[in-house]
């Protein structure tokens, strides 16, 4: 092990397992286990750790699953926290917000600061006054990590405009795409353009609904991801209104394989975001070699830089515009096949790894 590294992998086993902290920490996860004896670090894992690799170095953690109805769940932190403290690494590789462990030396995974770019958004309201404060002590205390490992340069940039990081303890370590399974299973008859992923505020639906209510059928949207309820019922409301409930298939999630077969078959993959903090969707889609319509925003133009055509995330018109041209315009579905894969190649996880050790030697070694 590499001098008592210690890598979070509790977030496979839960919640966060399918979503895209899910993909970036198997990914990381599965490429630090591929190492020698000598560089590669423990994992700590949830339960049984069933999605974590097996590896010699495992250690387990369990914690109470009742939690008060509309309040953060306070057992995964407080119990991840206070179990690493008694492990006593050298250091603690957090790959999950709001989980910064003191007392030790950490780096830190960073996916995004949305919250904080969009407090409006997220944390305002009497509601969420608990999530808010937790979330504003979070990061108060990311400068003290030894290294921020963010996954985009935008990411890097709100670390230091919003949380106050010195940029010296900055690093930009970019994801890859998870692995691609073989896709299998049922997709529409009909031509249909797909949207994967969170339905939170920032993933912004709305104008690729209302584009579809300016394009003809037989057209349709499909959407898949992980949701909670009352998001798909704001959905559906919206949908209807604009008149095209029947035109839009909600799948919630789908088996890696189904999605597979999904983004293989879309007309378009559209990432309507107003920010993210990579954009493994694009990412995705590119390497099938899927035509992209994405949000024209930093983090989205890093991933994809000039292959997917891109669109000011409120110009309804601007989208229609783009399905448009990915449905009837056969050229454009023929550059993605050629120029997305290619685009893709250049992010991998061999590379994530390689910066993920660098960032481990580099902090031992201070």
């Amino acid at each position: 092990m590499q001098a008592d590294v210690l890598f979070d992998a509790t977030p496979l086993d839960r919640d966060h397992a399918a979503r895209g902290i899910g993909a970036a920490v198997r990914g990381m996860a599965e490429g630090l286990a591929g190492l020698p004896d000598e560089q590669r670090p423990a994992f700590l894992i949830a339960g049984d750790g069933e999605n974590a690799p097996l590896t010699p170095e495992r250690y387990s953690v369990r914690w109470p699953h009742f939690r008060v109805r509309r309040l953060p769940d306070p057992w995964p932190m407080a119990t991840i926290e206070r179990h690493v403290r008694g492990l006593r690494p050298s250091l603690f590789h957090s790959t999950q917000a709001q989980l910064l462990p003191t007392g030790m030396p950490s780096v830190v995974t960073l996916y995004d600061l949305i919250p904080a770019a969009y407090p409006k958004l997220f944390l305002a309201g009497a509601g969420r006054r608990a999530e808010a404060s937790a979330y504003r002590r979070w990061m108060k205390r990311l400068p003290d990590a030894r290294l921020l490992l963010c996954i985009s340069q935008e990411t890097a940039a709100d670390a230091v405009r919003l949380a106050g990081a010195d940029p010296a303890r900055v690093r930009v370590v970019p994801l890859a795409a998870p692995p691609a399974p073989l896709p299998a299973g049922e997709v529409p008859d009909d031509p249909y353009i797909l949207m994967s992923g969170g339905l939170e505020p920032h993933k912004n639906p709305w104008p690729v609904v209302s584009a579809l209510a300016m394009l003809p059928e037989p057209l349709r949207l499909v959407m898949t991801g992980p949701w909670g309820g009352r998001r798909v019922r704001l959905l559906r409301d919206y949908a209807h209104r604009a008149g095209v409930l029947h035109r839009v298939d909600l799948l919630g999630h789908v088996p890696a394989s189904r999605l597979a077969a999904l983004r293989e078959g879309a007309v378009a993959v559209v990432v309507p975001s107003i920010k993210e903090g990579f954009g493994l969707p694009v990412l995705e889609a590119m390497e099938a070699g899927v035509p992209v319509i994405a949000s024209d925003t930093p983090a989205l133009r890093e991933v994809g830089v000039d292959g997917p055509r891109y669109e000011d995330p409120f110009d309804t018109a601007g989208w229609a515009d783009a399905i448009a041209e990915a449905w009837q315009e056969p050229e454009v579905r023929k550059a993605a096949s050629i120029g997305g894969p290619s685009r893709a190649k250049q992010f991998s996880w061999d590379r994530t790894t390689e910066l993920v050790t660098q960032a481990y030697d580099e902090v031992l070694a201070a």
